[in-house]
């Protein structure tokens, strides 16, 4: 097949969030299957440091004003990577925001964008088969293909629509409606997401567990109804994990490498990163045997921080373990878990900011990997933490009760509880060191996330699998 994403974000080029990695993993998976892959981004500002000697004019008209755009081309591992270059629209530091606020004019830019990748689809020497939209930047492209191309080679071509977070949905007043020619005017809110919802010819969430969780309200976050009403067409994919990436026993940013068969690498990985952030004392020396818990996310609500925090803070005043958290997100998260470093110097440390290596290097470090999530669609840490051999501390919600079997049972790979309050927090942290306090049951744990295999070539076969479904629709 021929396919063409339309997508916000592709690992290696632009990221701000897992939707990167899973765009990269299936097209990858897909392009070693056999297929053709061409990958449709925004042009940001930080995407001209590539040149690109392909391009050509795109030129079309949205909601009775014209518009003008370059596409420009060039291949990234093989996948043909299209960037829609408009400076007004495109040429920003940042993708969605300043850092604090959406850009305003984001229905704009994201239905130019989904109207310019069709348009340019359109023009296309070779047809494509089938168009995979990925989340509510690539939502309008679901209606327009629908309700302004039935007449154009565009018409039998269909649509999935892959949602790789719900919360996320683009809620915008209705007088976008007129000025995106998205629908005749109505009084309620332009919805993107429920625009993707409404026109996909087949949709899919990010793990079976997730899809269940849409079905209902709160997680619905609004639009339990229509995941209803397309039920028979909404379906859960796992994302798969890029093992080439994630392999601890070729990962080059670590101190030590080490496999299942050999920890050793494992316990030097620890000690380096003890002594890179001074977690020691003369109460706690470097080689004591303690557990230290990892945890690398953005700073929201979504990662369960309103009730971790408390737990950390009264667990850590009973307990010798230690605490490492990197990432960036909300002044109130990043404030207190400054305040839990002043409180407890000896066993916690926070790391403000977000860097490649310091991830891998805390993946292969911790012996417990903390991600309480309040919802998590999919989630890859866990995937990450599994194979780096780090026991997932995890909620079990969305994809992270569909990856992580919890202690104590058959085949348990992680630490697991449901409710997302402060108690069942704390009583996991609990859990996590007796588990460690039993060597023989932590390696078998450890042993058992490390033997887990998670791969993209089998999430692939699934998408393909929908692929097929939506072009026997469209055919028939």
């Amino acid at each position: 097949m021929r396919i063409l994403f339309i997508c916000s974000e592709y690992e290696g080029l632009v990221k701000t969030g897992g939707l990167a990695d899973a765009c990269r993993g299936l097209a990858q998976s897909l392009l070693a299957a056999g297929h053709q892959v061409t990958v449709m981004l925004p042009r940001y500002g930080v995407l001209y440091q590539h040149s690109t000697a392909e391009w050509q004019s795109v030129y079309f008209n949205l909601a009775g004003r014209d518009f003008g755009c370059a596409v420009r081309h060039f291949n990234l591992d093989g996948v043909d990577i299209a960037l829609i270059e408009h400076d007004d629209f495109f040429r920003r530091e940042r993708p969605y925001d300043d850092g604090e606020h959406g850009y305003s004019d984001n229905p704009l830019r994201f239905a130019f964008f989904c109207k310019a990748a069709l348009e340019w689809a359109q023009q296309c020497e070779q047809p494509f088969d089938l168009i995979h939209g990925h989340d509510w930047q690539s939502a309008a492209a679901a209606y327009y293909l629908k309700q302004h191309y039935g007449n154009s080679s565009l018409a039998q071509v269909p649509f999935v629509f892959s949602i790789h977070n719900g919360a996320y949905q683009e809620k915008c007043a209705p007088h976008w409606r007129h000025e995106l020619d998205i629908e005749p005017q109505r009084h309620d809110d332009l919805n993107f997401l429920a625009t993707a919802l409404s026109y996909a010819d087949k949709l899919n969430t990010v793990s079976a567990g997730y899809r269940d969780e849409l079905m209902h309200e709160p997680q619905a976050a609004g639009l339990a109804a229509l995941y209803q009403q397309r039920a028979a067409d909404f379906s859960g994919i796992l994302n798969g994990c890029d093992y080439a990436i994630w392999h601890p026993a070729k990962d080059p940013y670590l101190s030590a490498n080490f496999d299942a068969a050999d920890l050793s690498g494992k316990a030097l990985c620890k000690a380096a990163v003890r002594e890179q952030l001074q977690l020691s004392d003369t109460k706690l020396p470097l080689d004591t045997k303690v557990p230290l818990f990892v945890g690398v996310s953005r700073l929201t609500g979504q990662k369960g921080y309103d009730y971790l925090l408390p737990a950390l803070t009264l667990w850590l005043a009973h307990t010798t373990a230690q605490v490492v958290i990197m990432g960036t997100g909300e002044a109130r998260y990043c404030n207190a878990l400054n305040t839990l470093q002043q409180q407890f110097p000896a066993q916690f440390r926070f790391v403000h900011g977000f860097s490649e290596a310091m991830a891998h290097q805390l993946e292969a470090a911790g012996d417990f990997f903390l991600m309480p999530s309040l919802f998590e669609p999919c989630g890859l840490n866990q995937l990450y933490s599994l194979r780096y051999g780090t026991v997932p501390l995890v909620r079990l919600t969305g994809g992270l009760k569909d990856t992580v079997k919890p202690w104590p049972g058959r085949g348990a790979t992680g630490i697991g509880f449901y409710e997302p309050d402060i108690s069942a927090t704390l009583q996991a942290l609990k859990q996590a060191e007796e588990l460690y306090s039993k060597p023989r049951s932590y390696r078998t744990v450890q042993q058992n996330g490390m033997a887990q295999n998670f791969s993209w070539p089998k999430a692939a076969e699934h998408y393909v699998a929908l692929y097929k479904q939506a072009l026997w629709i469209k055919a028939h």
